[in-house]
């Protein structure tokens, strides 16, 4: 694949989520796969995978949020049937689109990667339980599931879910758990600060 391949793809992506139902994601929109295409490269630099395989997981994580063009439940079985198509068309040699769609679901929560491409996707993906603007992240979460789902809760119970997942995640790259743990566990810290303040 080459630099121009990722850019086109990137574009046609982008065209999917920025129209339909997409644009109206607060969280799972074409911001939060950029943010996860930057983190892909970023994780991958710091593990030092080659250009080569990282690729791969970059245009995994392009499509990995398209199939909510189409649905909200499942959508990774939509987004892997938009991979497929785009990179068959593309002449794309049939054990690289498998890769792509190994990426892709894993994603799946829960995460189960099995290799170092589908960790690095996974992580990118996840990257903000490890940053500074996590609640930021997490209240525009919070409105998606309000319009898209209809799951409505108390900022307690908001909260001691998000508890319960920050305790349990675990972050799958020697990047996520050497940089990204320590931030997660502040977040921890201050969900925790929050309920003790109510």
């Amino acid at each position: 694949m080459t630099a121009m391949t990722i850019k086109s793809i990137t574009r046609y992506c982008s065209e999917i989520l920025q129209n339909d139902k997409c644009k109206n994601l607060p969280f799972h929109n074409f911001a939060h796969t950029q943010e996860v295409i930057d983190n892909v490269f970023l994780i991958s630099n710091a593990i030092g995978l080659q250009p080569k395989e990282v690729d791969f997981i970059a245009i995994a994580a392009c499509f990995h949020d398209t199939g909510f063009s189409e649905t909200y439940e499942g959508h990774e079985e939509v987004s892997k049937r938009l991979a497929t198509q785009y990179l068959s068309k593309a002449n794309c040699p049939q054990t690289e689109i498998e890769r792509v769609l190994s990426c892709i679901d894993a994603t799946k929560m829960p995460q189960n990667p099995m290799d170092v491409y589908e960790k690095v996707l996974c992580d990118a993906d996840l990257f903000h339980l490890g940053t500074t603007n996590y609640m930021y992240r997490n209240m525009l979460l919070r409105k998606e599931w309000e319009l898209f789902c209809d799951t409505v809760m108390t900022d307690n119970e908001w909260h001691l879910l998000n508890i319960k997942f920050l305790e349990e995640y675990r972050f799958k790259t020697t990047y996520g758990k050497e940089v990204l743990e320590k931030g997660k566990q502040e977040n921890l810290n201050k969900l925790k600060q929050l309920i003790r303040i109510r």
